[in-house]
């Protein structure tokens, strides 16, 4: 069961204070037990320092169940130096006993309240002491007997050693406390900053590094890796990435994904090194994904944290998918899937800007048209004519590099601008496309569910910027692709009458 933090802090406080509290009185009605014996006194001084037995379980209680458990803790202190004070006076001021028992209450409230508490401390030892002392006629006693003094001296010893172990052992776990705080801290700014720098990512690819790298720079001993894997195919790695991973790790983590875990598992390693795996679970909608951290050693603190690594890094990774898929819907052809006019004609004016700064950067541009859709569309209707543009687009993607810029921009018309490039960049592709389309044919299914094949025919134009204005080259490239068109269909027209002169 989760304790609450205030409830965790009132039992600690409560249990450092409990065991000098403890040795004190029990080392105090050893001592009364004693002199009782030795004075022949008998029940009538044990009997009331049973009361010292009593007293640090109740002044426990009080600690642990105070809701404020450093104030209950200071209000017992002051109750042990009444308690204590009045006792010295029963004990007719045993100088030894006093003095010990005196310097233990204050050393008590200094190590706990400071130099205030100490002061407070000692003026209720003395004004209990006093008050008991004026009660029952108090006498004062030097010293009693050299065991006495020996039994004393023992305790004393042993009381502040005890008050010393659990200072050390205080300042050790406050030492704790700071190194968890520090590293809770770099956690933060490392979540803080990791939003930003998964943004700045242009794709998937360069997010899960910079991101991983991001985390590595903060946490210079820790590795980090992370796969997504798709959910369809869930043998199919479709990212991986790491950072501060050697080879030798990527071989132990191949070695773990044979199973891979659901939930967040830890591994040793023969270098007593940990990896700790934790699932992305059903924050990505394709991927099942996993972040593994290699730390150099057992880090409990890490457990807890690792889920919001995972968190962030998948919500970034979702965020950028869904960015990349709206900008590909934005900039995307629907029916070829090539990019759109608007593109193009951005990737076109960034040219002419590059060639206005950059005047020997050329760049051409081959601007294409389909032959004959318009008579597919009135013999076969438009879903044949849509076939028939959609074969003219993945045959022409054959052909491009991927410097290529392909784009529809209109509706049996297709540019392809080439950044960076001369007039020969722009022919060499126009030629490919002349020798290689017509022997490739469009698979049509007609109205009454024929088949039928037609051949792939396209009007062409090149144009660049080293034989026109930057601004003109497009208008150039279209004007010769028009010229190429009239000129064909004037060859058809002279093949068709040639033939028909024909006996």
């Amino acid at each position: 069961m989760h304790i609450p933090i205030s409830v965790k802090h009132a039992h600690r406080l409560a249990l450092a204070t409990l065991a000098p509290r403890v040795f004190a009185f029990c080392h105090t009605f050893g001592l009364t037990v004693w002199i009782a014996v030795a004075e022949g006194s008998g029940w009538t001084l044990i009997l009331p320092g049973v009361l010292l037995l009593i007293w640090p379980g109740l002044a426990y209680l009080h600690a642990a169940s105070a809701q404020n458990s450093k104030r209950a803790e200071f209000r017992n202190l002051l109750c042990d130096s009444l308690l204590l004070g009045a006792w010295c006076s029963v004990l007719d001021f045993y100088v030894l006993a006093t003095v010990t028992i005196g310097l233990a209450c204050l050393m008590n409230n200094l190590v706990v309240g400071g130099l205030r508490q100490m002061f407070v401390s000692a003026a209720f030892f003395t004004i209990a002491a006093a008050g008991a002392s004026a009660l029952t006629g108090g006498d004062f006693r030097p010293t009693i007997s050299n065991s006495l003094d020996i039994y004393q001296w023992t305790g004393a010893v042993v009381y502040f050693l005890t008050i010393g172990r659990v200072t050390y052992s205080q300042n050790r776990k406050i030492g704790r406390s700071i190194g968890e705080i520090k590293f809770q801290n770099r956690v933060f700014h490392a979540l803080l900053d990791l939003g930003t720098v998964a943004n700045s990512a242009t794709n998937i690819h360069r997010l899960l590094n910079d991101s991983l790298n991001h985390l590595h720079s903060h946490f210079p001993d820790y590795g980090f890796a992370v796969y997504l894997q798709e959910r369809q195919r869930p043998d199919v790695t479709r990212y991986a990435a790491t950072a501060g991973i050697g080879s030798k790790d990527e071989r132990r983590l191949t070695d773990l994904f044979a199973n891979p875990p659901h939930t967040l598992k830890t591994h040793q390693t023969s270098d007593g090194e940990m990896l700790y795996t934790t699932s992305m679970g059903g924050r990505l909608s394709l991927y099942e994904g996993w972040l593994i951290v290699k730390a150099p050693k057992p880090n409990s603190t890490l457990e807890p944290i690792l889920p919001l690594f995972a968190d962030q890094l998948a919500a970034a990774t979702e965020n950028k998918l869904l960015h990349l898929e709206l900008k590909k819907t934005a900039e995307r052809d629907g029916l070829t899937g090539l990019y759109n006019r608007g593109f193009l004609e951005s990737a076109l004016q960034a040219s002419i800007q590059g060639k206005a700064q950059t005047p020997s950067l050329d760049f051409a541009v081959l601007m294409l048209d389909v032959d004959g859709l318009k008579e597919v569309n009135d013999h076969y209707g438009h879903i044949a004519g849509d076939q028939l543009i959609t074969t003219v687009a993945e045959s022409l993607q054959l052909h491009c590099r991927d410097s290529d810029i392909l784009a529809r921009y209109g509706g049996d018309e297709f540019v392809v601008l080439f950044p960076s490039a001369s007039m020969s960049a722009a022919t060499r592709l126009a030629d490919l496309i002349r020798e290689h389309l017509p022997d490739q044919q469009c698979i049509i299914t007609t109205a009454d569910g024929a088949r039928e094949a037609l051949a792939l025919h396209v009007s062409q134009g090149c144009a660049s910027s080293s034989e026109a204005p930057a601004q003109r080259v497009l208008a150039l490239a279209d004007e010769r692709m028009y010229l190429d068109k009239s000129q064909r269909r004037r060859q058809r027209k002279d093949g068709q009458g040639t033939a028909s002169q024909m006996p």
